[in-house]
C-alpha cells in the first residue's frame, strides 16, 4: 500500500514512543532490551525519514520538540488501538466491554471523575479508553464511541450534544494572592496568561476572547502549550491565568483550586458531544454506557 511509504517500521515507532515517555534514550533502551546505541540509531533513523528533528538528546531529561510532540501523540493513539485489537483478539469480542475515544483533558478533567458511577452500575462492564492531544482517531470496530469537542457535524457519524461550553478566565488563588486584582478584562493584558495551541479552530484562544469584548491586542504575554491539559496543570499549579472550559474548570471551581475572575461566561462555538458511526449497530455495552451518559446530560449532572 502506497500510504505505508509515510510510516516508519514499527521497532522505530517503539522507539520514540519510549524515548519520550521515559525522556531517556538509556531507559528506552533498557525497557525495550536492546542496546543505548540501537535506539540512538533508530531515533536517527526516524528523523531522517520524517525529515524533522523529534528530540533533543543533548538536554538531560531528553527533550521531545514541537513537532515531536504532535508525531508521539498520533503514535501512541495508533499504538493503543493496536493493543486494544491484540486484547480483543486474544479474549474474543467481549460483550461486556466498550472501547470510547477522548480528548486527553476531557478525559482526565470530565470523564474519568464521572466514570466511577458508571462502574458501580454497571460492574459487569470494562470501559477501555483511546485518548489523544489532538486528533483522536477515527470511530471504527474497535472504537466504539467517542466523547469529542466539535460541533456535531463529523461525517458519516451520528452525534448528540453532552455539554454546551461556556468559557471565562480561572486562575489559582495562589497566583491571585500575588498578583494585581483583576476587576476589568482589560486589566488581563497586563497579567501572565497561558495559551494551549489550538489545531481545531472551534477552539477559543485568548486573541478571540480579548475581541468578543472589543479589546485589541498586539501581543499576549505569557507561555504557550502544545496542549489544554498541560495548560490546566500549569494554572492549578498557580503560574498564570487560563481560559476555563466547563468541561475541564468547573471540578476545580467547585473544589476552590481555581476561581472564576468574572461572572460573565462566553459561548463557544461548539460542545462536548458523544459521537458513533451511523448505520452501525452498537454493542450492547456501548448502548449501555451511551444511555448512561446521555441520561447524566438530562439530569443535569453533566456539567
Amino acid at each position: 500500500m502506497k500510504y505505508w511509504r509515510h510510516v516508519p517500521p514499527l521497532r522505530v515507532m517503539l522507539a520514540i514512543e519510549a524515548t519520550a515517555r521515559l525522556e531517556s534514550v538509556s531507559k528506552a533502551a533498557i525497557e525495550l532490551n536492546v542496546t543505548q546505541s540501537a535506539v540512538s540509531h533508530l531515533l536517527t533513523q526516524a528523523e531522517d525519514f520524517l525529515a524533522v528533528r523529534l528530540f533533543d538528546r543533548q538536554s538531560r531529561p531528553v527533550r521531545t520538540t514541537a513537532e515531536g510532540k504532535r508525531y508521539v501523540s498520533a503514535l501512541v493513539a495508533g499504538l493503543e488501538i493496536i493493543r486494544l485489537e491484540g486484547e480483543a483478539l486474544q479474549r474474543g469480542r467481549n460483550a461486556d466491554s466498550l472501547t470510547v475515544s477522548c480528548n486527553l483533558a476531557y478525559a482526565n478533567f470530565w470523564l474519568l471523575p464521572r466514570l466511577k458511577e458508571f462502574h458501580e452500575i454497571h460492574p459487569q462492564i470494562t470501559v477501555n479508553m483511546v485518548t489523544a492531544y489532538q486528533g483522536l482517531p477515527e470511530l471504527s470496530e474497535r472504537i466504539d464511541l467517542s466523547v469529542r469537542f466539535g460541533k456535531g457535524n463529523w461525517a458519516d457519524c451520528d452525534a448528540e450534544l453532552l455539554l454546551s461550553e461556556l468559557i471565562t478566565p480561572v486562575a489559582s488563588p495562589a497566583y491571585l494572592a500575588r498578583s494585581p486584582t483583576v476587576e476589568t478584562p482589560r486589566e488581563l493584558t497586563k497579567h501572565l496568561l497561558l495559551h494551549a495551541r489550538a489545531d481545531d479552530k472551534t477552539w477559543f484562544d485568548w486573541e478571540q476572547w480579548f475581541d468578543y469584548y472589543g479589546i485589541k491586542t498586539n501581543s499576549l504575554p505569557g507561555p504557550h502549550f502544545d496542549n489544554h491539559l498541560t495548560m490546566m496543570q500549569a494554572a492549578l499549579a498557580g503560574e498564570g491565568i487560563a481560559l476555563g472550559w466547563i468541561g475541564t474548570a468547573t471540578e476545580f471551581v467547585r473544589a476552590g483550586q481555581l476561581v472564576e475572575l468574572f461572572d460573565d461566561k462566553i459561548q463557544a462555538d461548539g460542545g462536548i458531544y458523544l459521537v458513533w458511526r451511523r448505520n452501525v449497530p452498537l454493542s450492547t455495552a456501548a448502548k449501555t454506557f451511551a444511555k448512561w451518559l446521555l441520561a447524566m446530560r438530562d439530569d443535569g449532572a453533566s456539567s
